[in-house]
């Protein structure tokens, strides 16, 4: 009997219901901010990141064991890695608010984390659908959503960011959340990355 083959769709499937999950996890901790709870959080978030690199592991090992794959051993390697640098964006959040030792949040990172659960969630949806692209009328739709979400995320990004430096008077401050709102944005870059990954594959696969 032949080895199954192993199905890397599925697989990344899991690892983008873990963004989600930290997605979500952060905007929890955004919008009910305890600076008292972050040590305890950044833990937390990390065992989300470590599940997702432990699922990455496995797709790699599986991989290099495999000869035939159902889309380019390249394409199953950059997405696996741009899908883990998500969830290390995401857990880089945590350890600056714990690093900071941020006290308050500030009101634009509720919309910030918004922006990053839609673009976690259409990412995973582009996933979902990504084993039958062929078929699939979601997936062009879902691809377009994460782009949209990215444009939302810069257009409030140097919103905020000049907001902080003409409103602000605490240079320290501006330092700190000028990083954060970096990687806020950041994500979200990534997230499109992933998508636009995905419609190079499809192309090259149609």
């Amino acid at each position: 009997m032949a080895k199954k083959a192993n199905n890397y769709f599925s697989m990344f499937s899991l690892i983008a219901d873990d963004a989600i999950l930290a997605a979500r996890q952060l905007e929890k901790t955004v919008k009910s901010y305890n600076p008292e709870k972050m040590e305890k959080l950044n833990k937390a978030m990390h065992e989300i990141e470590h599940g997702a690199d432990e699922k990455k592991h496995e797709m790699m090992k599986q991989l290099a064991a495999e000869f035939i794959t159902p889309i380019e051993r390249e394409d199953i390697g950059t997405l696996s890695y741009m899908l883990d640098d998500v969830l290390d964006s995401i857990e880089e959040v945590y350890q600056m608010f714990y690093m900071y030792n941020v006290k308050e949040m500030r009101p634009e990172a509720s919309d910030f984390v918004d922006l990053i659960v839609r673009s976690t969630q259409a990412m995973k949806a582009c996933f979902d659908e990504f084993e039958n692209f062929h078929k699939s009328d979601l997936i062009a739709r879902k691809i377009v959503e994460v782009n949209v979400i990215e444009e939302l995320a810069d257009a409030l990004y140097f919103k905020t960011v000049r907001e902080l430096y003409t409103k602000e008077k605490d240079v320290m401050h501006v330092m700190v959340w000028v990083r954060i709102f970096d990687r806020f944005e950041k994500i979200c870059d990534q997230c499109e990355h992933v998508a636009d990954t995905i419609s190079s594959v499809i192309m090259k696969n149609s």
